[in-house]
């Protein structure tokens, strides 16, 4: 399982247009090979740190099956995904991406309430 993380810094005038047209675009994204599910959160400068007014702050997490499908998306897709929001968006926010890969899980969903370290390999 690999976690695309994708974060947007949006400007604060455009917000409400943005958050009627993501779950449409979140919806293209499930709709490749691979991509599970997403989940959407909200994100509060003052938690970042942040002291820049005028933004909104969302985060996206993509949950894949495997690197090899996310892969198939940033080679094939992603580059026009990415640009229909630059269309129609423009400057009016910034997004940076990150590939988080599964380490360990934890909870009574794994059953277990401890976190296992992986084992070393060769």
């Amino acid at each position: 399982m690999i976690i695309y993380e994708v974060n947007l810094e949006v400007d604060e005038d455009i917000d409400y247009k943005m958050a009627g047209w993501l779950p449409e675009h979140i919806q293209k994204l499930l709709s490749f090979s691979g991509f599970k599910s997403a989940y959407w959160y909200f994100r509060t400068p003052e938690d970042e740190g942040l002291v820049e007014a005028g933004k909104t702050l969302w985060t996206i997490h993509y949950v894949i099956e495997s690197r090899q499908h996310l892969d198939a998306y940033l080679n094939g897709p992603a580059e026009q995904v990415r640009a229909e929001a630059l269309e129609k968006f423009g400057d009016k926010f910034r997004a940076t991406r990150r590939i988080l890969n599964l380490l360990a899980m934890a909870g009574p969903e794994q059953g277990e309430s401890a976190v296992e370290a992986p084992q070393p390999t060769g």
